[in-house]
């Protein structure tokens, strides 16, 4: 059994009625079952979807939260590391993973998504892969790969686009 983690990061409004929740709950089962533990924010929407999945496959689950933050964690973790911020949240999600799954999300998940890139970038943590679930951070990568050929390369190591959770089995 691996003691890799994949982080995920994505929106906390997606319903469990949603099919893009239930899409999240399938690629936790299959992280699950390769092995991995999954680690989210620890609250709704994809972070609740994955760690379910995850759960419902006998795999370990952590959520990093917020200290003084009203919203109550997920009931599907194992683990719950409480940060006193949320730049602290999004740093200790960025440094225990070993890859990350990103899911469609609004400022929050621009944050994680930045946060991880600039820190490879700069080399402050070793080049992960990032997969993004569907294309809807695709326009934003392709603005970025603009910004220098460093950068463009960077993208091209790391990161990958899927469209199905099945998909997810050749990457990890």
């Amino acid at each position: 059994m691996s003691n890799k983690i994949i982080t995920s990061f994505g929106s906390a409004f997606i319903t469990p009625n949603s099919t893009l929740y239930s899409e999240a709950e399938s690629i936790g089962k299959l992280i699950a079952l390769k092995g991995y533990t999954v680690c989210s924010g620890g609250y709704y929407g994809s972070m609740e979807a994955i760690s379910r999945g995850a759960k419902s496959s006998g795999g370990k689950t952590i959520g990093v939260t917020v200290k003084d933050w009203q919203a109550k964690p997920n009931n599907y973790l194992d683990e719950v590391v409480v940060m006193p911020n949320l730049m602290e949240r999004i740093v200790e999600m960025i440094a225990l993973a070993d890859a990350y799954i990103i899911f469609k999300g609004g400022t929050g998940t621009l944050l994680e998504v930045s946060a991880t890139l600039e820190m490879m970038n700069k080399k402050a943590i070793p080049e992960k892969l990032m997969i993004f679930y569907t294309d809807f951070w695709k326009d934003l990568i392709s603005i970025l790969r603009l910004d220098s050929e460093s950068l463009s390369a960077l993208i091209d190591r790391n990161i990958k686009f899927i469209m199905e959770p099945e998909e997810l089995r050749g990457l990890v």
